[in-house]
């Protein structure tokens, strides 16, 4: 039986499954399974309390760091948490008083830790250092991909960020490794990889070293593989999105594939200062309704699938005429006869109800994103000027206003990096403003400056003494300094003021009238996401020499083929030299891609990717270890 793309893609589930089970029934006796608080959400995609329970899972509690849990003597205590070495001290630190007490069989093994993705040798070293080897069995298991969507999945790794650009720690790449190992054995091998960044380079070489798969039994899904580095594209995860999914992240929790819409409490009013969270309008939403969910899946939530990647202005009003026809179409219940009202009420009326109801929960998240963010004109504004180095002075007072007149914790940073990745920041003007940001919220978060240097979002920030004197700063500087992602900005017509662009660059105009012309307007028509740009040039290309011209200048781009790893240029210089055109792997004889971020997704990005590929008529499968907005991105800094 021949199965589709996304069925193949929700057959991760089943390999999960299998993986689990192989744990649970390797564990004799009464089993309890206590979980970290935030495994609970992305677990109900891999198995059900149900399936748990067949597989001899008694009850099911949530991890309380600060509370042990009981064990009675036939027992056997089953804990999963994430693979971070703080939470595994935590539990250790919880167990050792209990299971030294206890003194339970040896042989029997009461208590196991189960850490997702990976167990790393060194927690052996802290089991035995805590007296625990022995009394403690330790397991791993990586759920792979999540299927949250069609086109989009997941390997909700939300810590991945943190570990990579901001601790220097590589140790979760070869879990990832293994889980695009696994893909290319539910998928196949693609004919070429694409990858951009440091990161993606090392996953290339641990799926090198993993060693060559068995033959494949049928052909490829996917004709090539883009994977991409978070920081080779602030821009795409800084930039505050335009379309309905990107901006329902932007104001509300994202939990595995699901928002919570709570009237009370959302992203942005808990990271105002507290002396402008009083300044919330009284009209509006009522706080008093409870808090409801939205689960981002098109196939359960037939709105959300409709609207997701439309512009929000377009979509809001939408939602707001649907609410009209519902009420319309239920008010023809007067004017029924007996007879139709049964009928009506049988066939059509919980249906229309579902709806009515899917549709209030939509209303209501869009109009709490309209009451939380505020100017949003004013601010894309100040966003595209700064892509486009608009007077740069009149920026940063711009950043400095919001700082004082909105006092968002994580998004008026936000600002100050996209600003600094695009134009550069100097180091005396990032005093200044680290002076103004810890005086409103505290001298504490002085630390986050130097983490988002480390990340390369921030320069570093050195003491006053040690920056530049007035001589210095007085000096001309030249004129035409291009940053890196000017550079490269301009060489792939991501900008799209810089003109039209025959990898789907238009106008900016164009844009603001409505029209869907380009990639762009999921940034309302200021700038292409780099993924989506790659994707057209994939698919658009025709020969290698082709895809040289396009991606020869922008250094670090490497393809890896079945022959080897090589560069865009020296590939088109070796089919020349040999004179052996055959072996051109384009145009690609299968328009399918696989788009892998490493270090979390937005979703700007998936909606540009999937106009791209509406677009050449392709399928694009865009994954990620997280799916996050901006304020996500600059939050994980938070938590040194």
């Amino acid at each position: 039986m021949d199965l589709t793309l996304d069925k193949k893609l929700q057959g991760f589930q089943l390999v999960a499954q299998e993986k689990l089970c192989s744990i649970l029934c390797s564990i004799p006796g009464k089993k309890e399974l206590i979980l970290e608080p935030d495994l609970i959400k992305p677990l109900e995609h891999v198995v059900t309390a149900s399936w748990l329970k067949l597989k001899g899972i008694q009850r099911i509690y949530k991890h309380d760091a600060a509370q042990p849990l009981p064990r009675s003597a036939d027992q056997v205590h089953i804990y999963m948490i994430r693979s971070v070495l703080g939470t595994f001290q935590t539990l250790l630190k919880q167990l050792q008083p209990v299971a030294l007490e206890e003194m339970p069989d040896i042989a029997m093994k009461m208590y196991h830790i189960v850490c997702v993705p990976s167990c790393y040798s060194y927690f052996q070293t802290l089991l035995e250092q805590a007296g625990l080897y022995g009394l403690v069995q330790l397991h791993h298991f990586n759920w792979d991909f999540i299927y949250f969507d069609q086109g989009v999945l997941s390997l909700e790794l939300p810590n991945l960020y943190e570990c990579l650009y901001l601790q220097r720690n590589t140790s979760p790449l070869p879990s990832m490794a293994q889980s695009l190992r696994l893909l290319q054995m539910i998928c196949g091998q693609p004919s070429l990889i694409l990858s951009f960044g440091n990161h993606s380079s090392q996953l290339m070489q641990m799926l090198k070293t993993l060693g060559k798969l068995p033959a494949p039994t049928n052909p490829p899904d996917y004709g090539g593989w883009l994977v991409i580095d978070r920081d080779k594209d602030y821009p795409a995860s800084l930039l505050t999105p335009a379309i309905y999914a990107g901006l329902l992240l932007e104001v509300f929790e994202q939990r595995s594939g699901e928002i919570l819409v709570d009237n009370s409490k959302n992203k942005i009013s808990s990271q105002r200062v507290e002396l402008l969270q009083g300044k919330k309008p009284k009209t509006g939403v009522n706080p008093a309704s409870k808090p409801c969910s939205i689960r981002l899946n098109s196939t359960s939530d037939e709105i959300y699938g409709d609207n997701r990647y439309k512009r929000f202005a377009q979509v809001s009003s939408l939602i707001h005429a649907q609410v009209k026809a519902l009420g319309l179409e239920l008010q023809k219940l007067n004017d029924m006869q007996l007879d139709e009202m049964h009928d009506y009420v049988a066939r059509k009326l919980p249906k229309l109800t579902e709806l009515k109801s899917k549709v209030l929960r939509h209303l209501n998240a869009s109009e709490i994103v309209i009451q939380m963010m505020g100017n949003f004109r004013k601010l894309q504004t100040l966003e595209e000027d700064i892509l486009n180095n608009d007077s740069r002075k009149r920026l940063l007072s711009e950043i400095d206003e919001l700082l004082t007149t909105d006092g968002q914790r994580y998004n008026t940073l936000r600002l100050l990096c996209l600003l600094h990745h695009c134009v550069g920041v100097a180091p005396e003007e990032l005093q200044i403003f680290a002076r103004n940001y810890c005086n409103l919220f505290g001298h504490q978060e002085l630390g986050v400056f130097q983490q988002l240097s480390q990340a390369g979002l921030l320069p570093p920030l050195v003491a006053e003494k040690k920056a530049p004197t007035k001589l210095l700063s007085n000096l001309p500087l030249p004129k035409f300094q291009q940053t890196e992602f000017q550079a490269n900005a301009n060489r792939l017509k991501l900008l799209t003021s810089s003109g039209d662009g025959q990898d789907g660059g238009s106008s900016s105009r164009s844009q603001a009238s409505g029209l869907q012309s380009c990639p762009s307007f999921v940034f309302n028509g200021t700038y292409i996401p780099l993924v989506a740009q790659l994707c057209s040039i994939l698919l658009k290309t025709n020969s290698a020499e082709e895809l040289s011209s396009k991606l020869g200048m922008i250094e670090g781009l490497q393809l890896h083929l079945d022959s080897g790893r090589t560069t865009p240029k020296a590939f088109a210089s070796q089919l020349k030299a040999n004179g052996v055109a055959d072996h051109d792997v384009f145009p690609l004889r299968l328009r399918n891609l696989f788009v892998f971020i490493v270090g979390g997704a937005s979703y700007a990005e998936i909606a540009a990717c999937d106009f791209v590929a509406k677009l050449t008529g392709a399928q694009i499968t865009v994954a990620s270890d997280s799916l996050m907005a901006g304020s996500d991105l600059i939050a994980t800094a938070f938590n040194h």
